[in-house]
């Protein structure tokens, strides 16, 4: 019999024991640590702040409530707060006495008033911290947004070219230049009006003229004020660019040409023999005459200076007359018999002027440096009616002469030779 290996098992035996041939050890169990100390300290602490927090509980709830406060209030009175004064305070009436008192405190209304009216004054009573209450109405202050682009206005009724430049706070000349010269003489509602952001005129491109020529022609020395203005989105253009034809710019701080503005005139009657005509020239200026009768003028022109000159500026639908250049006091001379229906300051930038009318005919003496007729009076053609000056909307001495057919300009090139 051989002996048998002790890591394998013989052959089972159904009839025998069924129990496996390797013994096995018994496996003794650890019996758990007893529990710290520490621990049940920690432990009974709990116990003991739970125990403190109901017992205060319980104290809180079964405490009796107190009474209200006493709200003190202002004596009812009638009799006035001086100045300065301050107001006593007594306490409040008793629910007895006055059950709504003690709910609903009251205040003396002068007593009010007073209290509202006097300073707050600090604790030390400095004299330079005193707070006045603002008893002013509140409202909410907006600033001033300056523009930075050119804007169109729609004209309404009663809009002028002056209106229109004093609502938005630039000349009237800049307001002109930026459009079209027409408007100058007659502006209709719903006219849209180019409104430039600062004084300054707004410009359309023509022809092949370069940006600096065009800047320079509107007497602004420094082309890049006008390229790198906010006013403009020019980037990269130079002096020597050619915009196309179309584009618009604006040249702030430009200059066009000087225009003189049309005053209203009104020239009535001549219907009969026996009526004769009635004019009235910028009515409401300070140089105005009023109504004038005018027996009409005659039927020669003469010439309206009587020394030499020198032709300067015609006639166009936006310059409504001539501009002759002569040294200061050069007489000047009615140029038709008429009556004087306007003598004196003119503001629409005339300056000193004198207005003559001749039937339906009037003639216009602008910028002189004295007058030497009044309202109403009767001249002869060639009569001394003033002196040439520099007074008004005028860039040097010279005479500013119009002739007109009622309300209505004419070239006077076409009446006389100048």
């Amino acid at each position: 019999m051989t002996e048998q290996d002790p890591l394998h098992e013989p052959p089972i035996d159904p009839l025998a024991d069924t129990n496996p041939s390797l013994s096995i050890r018994p496996v003794e169990l650890q019996q758990p640590e007893p529990l710290a100390g520490w621990r049940r300290a920690v432990g009974l602490l709990s116990l003991l702040g739970a125990a403190g927090l109901t017992i205060a509980t319980a104290l809180l709830l079964l405490m009796p409530e107190s009474a209200p406060p006493v709200i003190p209030t202002l004596p009812a009175t009638d009799a006035p707060v001086e100045a300065g004064a301050t107001p006593t305070i007594a306490a409040s009436p008793t629910a007895a006495e006055d059950p709504a008192a003690a709910l609903f405190p009251t205040v003396n209304p002068d007593i009010a008033a007073a209290l509202l009216n006097a300073p707050l004054l600090p604790a030390d009573d400095t004299s330079s911290l005193v707070v006045v209450r603002d008893m002013y109405n509140p409202f909410t202050i907006v600033p001033d947004r300056p523009r930075n682009q050119v804007i169109q206005y729609v004209a309404v009724r009663g809009d002028t070219i002056y209106s229109i430049a004093e609502r938005f706070g630039i000349r009237p000349e800049s307001v002109a230049w930026s459009n079209p010269r027409s408007i100058i003489r007659v502006l209709r509602p719903g006219d849209v009006i180019n409104v430039p952001p600062v004084d300054g005129v707004f410009h359309q491109v023509v022809g092949s003229r370069t940006v600096g020529e065009i800047i320079a022609s509107f007497k602004v020395d420094d082309p890049y004020a006008v390229l790198d203005s906010e006013y403009n989105n020019l980037f990269g253009v130079t002096p020597d660019t050619i915009l196309p034809s179309g584009t618009w710019i604006f040249i702030p701080g430009g200059e066009a040409e000087q225009i003189t503005w049309n005053p209203g005139v009104q020239v009535e009657g001549g219907d009969s023999p026996r009526r004769g005509y009635v004019s009235v020239f910028a009515p409401g200026d300070p140089g105005s005459c009023g109504q004038i009768n005018n027996p009409g003028g005659g039927a020669s022109w003469g010439f309206p200076l009587s020394g030499g000159y020198t032709f300067m500026r015609g006639f166009t639908s936006w310059h409504t007359g001539v501009d002759l250049a002569a040294p200061v006091g050069t007489p000047v001379l009615a140029a038709n018999s008429g009556a004087v229906i306007f003598a004196g300051w003119n503001s629409w930038g005339y300056g000193n002027t004198v207005v003559l009318a001749h039937g339906p005919y009037l003639t216009l003496y602008g910028h002189l440096s004295s007058i030497n007729v009044g309202c109403g009076q009767l001249v002869s053609v060639g009569q001394v009616i003033g002196a040439v000056g520099n007074t008004g909307n005028s860039s040097g001495p010279h005479l500013h002469f119009e002739i007109r057919n009622g309300d209505t300009p004419t070239d006077p090139a076409a009446t006389i030779a100048f």
